[in-house]
């Protein structure tokens, strides 16, 4: 991305009404993490705009001038391996991929200005020798005029079963929507269906849809970085997951630009080279680990989830509290019934494996269980 504008908005400072509530939020004191550096980016990828695992590598490309994926070692953040893919895109920002096809942004629009954006896809069996042949996947945004269209940037996606799913990167506003348009060759409208307040510029996702997570990476109008976690949610509907804004304590300029994991808890990200107003970073290949901010939900404790190994006939119900999907062990229960703090009944049923609760208001609710051998058990349950 085109170094632009990251300090603009320190003319807030000579704007009291207005800078007291931007600046609060800009240095508030959410607990922060630190991303490890693995080392220094080459020059031939000061441009790193995108990451992403393809065949258990790590690889990203450049946002401008000739498509190749560079494929980094780990340990090192040197380039192991190069693939020329096509020999120019106009502003590349993100890599994503499903089963059959590398799907790549070349859709980044700082100043509101593009009326081509674009993503294109190839053949994974195209891989590594070619010929890769692209399709082409148009889109735009109904909603965008020219006075709006700098909060019509984008990024981010990601790509699931059927459709891709844009974030945009709202430079005025600080948040970002989610659009959605087909995975398929054409000309589309993207379709509005989510916003998510992530208080930044938004620069990269990850999903994993498995576990049902999806991060985002950004940084803030000082080019501050972030990440955005959203999880157990049901579906694609990320708004109405649990969430959770970190931000990064690598300084200001560390302008993070691509995100990637494999296991949900261990994540790397690259960050592009930052020159601006005296402040210089290199372009690095960072570490980051979120098994504090992760790890009781992708692997629930023992204190979490009530674990029946401790006693054969303690009942596990977990997450507790949840977002939207609450565990409960069918082998144990005949039925169950969720009642709320005005003794309405909620919801009843069997004892299915798992429950939705995403449609149910944030509350304290009781769970009251009928298990096989005809005794009852009501647990306390807190939908977020």
């Amino acid at each position: 991305m085109k170094h632009l504008l990251f300090l603009i908005s320190l003319v807030a400072i000579s704007l009291p009404a207005y800078s007291q509530g931007f600046l609060s939020r800009l240095f508030s004191s959410k607990s922060s993490i630190s991303a490890v550096p693995v080392g220094n980016l080459p020059v031939q990828i000061e441009g790193t705009s995108s990451l992403s695992f393809y065949n258990e590598r790590l690889c990203t490309a450049n946002d401008h001038n000739a498509l190749t994926l560079f494929f980094l070692d780990t340990s090192t953040a040197t380039i192991s391996d190069s693939i020329l893919l096509a020999p120019y895109v106009y502003d590349m920002e993100e890599i994503s991929q499903d089963d059959a096809y590398l799907y790549f942004g070349d859709m980044g629009d700082n100043n509101g200005v593009r009326n081509d954006l674009r993503i294109l896809r190839f053949s994974k069996s195209s891989l590594p020798s070619g010929p890769f042949l692209f399709d082409t996947i148009a889109f735009s945004y109904p909603e965008r005029t020219d006075s709006t269209a700098r909060d019509f940037d984008c990024e981010a996606f990601i790509v699931t079963d059927s459709s891709i799913m844009l974030f945009t990167k709202q430079w005025n506003s600080l948040a970002t929507v989610c659009y959605s348009i087909p995975k398929t060759p054409g000309t589309w409208l993207a379709d509005s269906l989510l916003s998510l307040p992530v208080e930044g510029l938004v620069t990269g996702a990850c999903y994993q849809p498995e576990r049902r997570l999806l991060v985002l990476c950004g940084y803030n109008s000082l080019c501050s970085p972030f990440v955005f976690l959203a999880y157990d949610f049901e579906g694609l509907a990320f708004d109405r997951a649990s969430h959770q804004r970190i931000p990064l304590s690598n300084g200001m300029g560390t302008q993070i630009e691509g995100i990637a994991t494999v296991d949900g808890i261990h994540y790397f990200l690259s960050c592009e080279k930052f020159d601006h107003l005296g402040v210089t970073k290199p372009s690095q290949l960072l570490r980051l680990n979120l098994s504090e901010q992760l790890s009781d939900y992708l692997n629930p404790s023992i204190d979490a989830v009530t674990d029946i190994t401790l006693d054969k006939d303690r009942v596990v119900v977990y997450p507790n509290p949840t977002s939207s999907r609450l565990h409960l062990p069918a082998d144990k229960i005949k039925r169950y019934a969720l009642i709320d703090m005005q003794k309405r009944t909620i919801m009843q049923g069997s004892a299915d494996e798992w429950i939705n609760l995403y449609h149910l208001p944030a509350a304290t609710y009781l769970l009251c269980l009928t298990l096989k051998d005809n005794t009852s058990k009501t647990i306390t349950i807190v939908k977020q």
